[in-house]
């Protein structure tokens, strides 16, 4: 027979032991759910594309706009929604901007890229 000293000790054990299992399993649940993982775009890059073709991209921070140089002028775009990390467009060219890798087409049609950065980039956590 169990006598009411180890009946309350008992209790307070298996107390403390749920407090223990909730609070590991809350602090291991914070640890895994985190935010994605962004690339922080520099102001400017120049990326190098296939055929050892350099596009150059100038970002504004908190303007919304980018500049490339496309057969010898320079290009604003404006920053639009995408899926794409960044995209900008003016309605002929887009350009689109993904971590490490770039793209720029003309009308749909792909006048620079594959591009990636000759630099790592570094990357947070939004």
């Amino acid at each position: 027979m169990i006598n009411t000293k180890e009946k309350a000790w008992q209790r307070t054990r298996g107390v403390f032991l749920l407090a223990v299992a909730i609070v590991t399993g809350a602090t291991l649940l914070t640890a895994c759910v985190v935010g994605s993982e962004v690339t922080a775009l520099p102001a400017r890059i120049d990326y190098v594309c296939a055929n050892n073709r350099v596009l150059s991209v100038a970002r504004v921070q908190g303007q919304r706009v980018a500049g490339v140089r496309v057969d010898g002028r320079d290009v604003v775009l404006t920053r639009s929604e995408s899926a794409a990390q960044e995209k900008y467009s003016d309605g002929r060219y887009a350009l689109y901007l993904e971590g490490e890798q770039a793209m720029l087409e003309d009308q749909g049609r792909v006048i620079y890229g594959p591009c990636v950065s000759p630099v790592p980039l570094p990357t947070y956590y939004r």
